[in-house]
């Protein structure tokens, strides 16, 4: 049986909920909830993750003028890097540490300087304790320490067994709501912090924003419906995972950009304007039925644990060579959406996974320093995972003797030098 490798969290009685059910106070409800998650007093919203970004950036950019330099690790979300570079930041790119896929500290320490005025630093791979060192670092430097937690949310380091969620140690935490996140809002994002002064500096700048607009938000529906059908058993296995296969065998990028939109990333030059819109009611419904669903937010999250687990004592068992993985210090807070592994040949290796029924995440974030032509000699490490890294299921439809299955497949695609066959018709 085939199972598509995304899970659209957001539950299609949710959809239905927010359209014909009217949920009362549920923002002040949504702002209660994160800013507990997060160790916050304040939290505000954003039409999407990168407009929150904008708006802080804005924001420092106001009260920081002596400093001009953003640091980012290179292997990344180009939008992000675009939007600082479009506000005339100078962008800093430093590479990431080849066995944990967290920002090369050293690196970091020798470009920090007197003109850095904040360090982005994405919530991937990284462990708690690697995390909090590299907040201690900017502390001390009086760096601002902006967290993007997109891919993080609910994930908790427990200490004295008390829960720190990722979010909490960011200056400034970012969120994203968007349709593949474990909150789904279709559209949506916001930004958690104790700067009461960012919070004005917010209210006034997003007064002056129209509503996102209607066309885009219809389309993002129409894209989750479609998803959401077709995600089903029969649809996916008869019809959906074929139309998959086909978009990876020809490169089709329409079909792939519905699977992978960051697939539609071009350099532009400047800021478009549906960054200067507000979030729709209708999200902060979804946004509300979600975190009030709290049973659920722990299952998954249980699962995604359990699953991530196994792949990790499998691999170890199996031993095969061409396969690299993390060594995972903290299930609680590594607890990836999907799990990574870096792997030889992976052109290759996901065409023999398509071939088999099994579909994989194949793209993840890009090498930014070779997009934007930044110091690319002194970010190899974040081109070997642009090239490299794959992303196996983990969501609370797989199971572990489908596990067992993608991993044997693998196992055989190399042990039986499959790659190398064809490698040679190839030439």
């Amino acid at each position: 049986m085939k199972i598509f490798r995304i899970n659209l969290y957001l539950n299609f009685f949710y959809y239905l909920s927010s359209i014909f059910k009217n949920h009362s106070n549920y923002e002040k409800k949504i702002i209660y909830e994160i800013k507990k998650n997060s160790n916050k007093n304040f939290f505000v919203f954003s039409s999407q993750l990168r407009v929150g970004f904008l708006i802080l950036l804005k924001y420092l950019k106001k009260n920081y003028p002596e400093k001009n330099e953003i640091i980012f690790s290179s292997y990344n979300l180009e939008e992000m890097i675009e939007i600082a570079k479009n506000l005339k930041f100078k962008i800093k790119l430093i590479d990431i540490d080849i066995k944990t896929g967290c920002l090369n500290r050293k690196r970091f320490i020798n470009t920090m300087n007197k003109k850095t005025l904040a360090l982005v630093y994405t919530n991937m791979f990284n462990d708690f304790k690697s995390q909090s060192i590299i907040k201690n670092l900017c502390k001390k430097k009086r760096i601002t320490f902006i967290e993007d937690n997109a891919i993080y949310f609910d994930n908790y380091h427990l200490k004295k067994n008390k829960k720190i969620y990722s979010g909490s140690l960011g200056d400034y935490s970012l969120y994203s709501f968007n349709i593949m996140k474990n909150i789904s809002a279709l559209y949506g994002g916001g930004i958690s912090t104790n700067d009461i002064n960012f919070i004005n500096f917010n209210q006034s700048f997003q007064s002056t924003f129209k509503n996102f607009p209607l066309n885009t938000y219809l389309k993002q529906n129409f894209i989750y419906l479609i998803l959401k059908i077709f995600s089903l058993k029969l649809f996916y296995n008869y019809f959906f995972f074929y139309v998959v296969k086909y978009a990876h065998k020809y490169q089709n990028k329409k079909l792939l950009q519905l699977f992978y939109p960051s697939l539609k990333f071009k350099i532009r030059k400047r800021i478009p304007f549906i960054y200067f819109t507000k979030m729709a009611s209708f999200s902060k419904k979804l946004v509300y039925m979600q975190l009030s669903d709290k049973l659920r937010r722990k299952k998954n999250h249980f699962v995604r644990k359990k699953n991530n687990q196994y792949y990790l004592r499998k691999l170890k068992l199996m031993k095969i060579k061409e396969v690299k993985f993390f060594n995972v210090k903290d299930f609680n807070y590594q607890n990836f959406l999907d799990f990574p592994i870096l792997v030889e040949k992976k052109n290759l290796l996901n065409d023999h996974l398509l071939k088999n029924g099994y579909e994989t995440k194949f793209l993840n974030y890009k090498n930014c320093a070779k997009t934007f032509k930044i110091d690319t000699l002194q970010n190899t490490n974040a081109e070997l995972y642009e090239q490299s890294l794959l992303c196996l299921p983990s969501h609370n439809k797989i199971e572990k003797s489908y596990i067992d299955k993608i991993l044997r497949v693998i196992q055989d695609f190399y042990l039986k030098n499959e790659y190398n066959k064809k490698n040679r018709n190839r030439r």
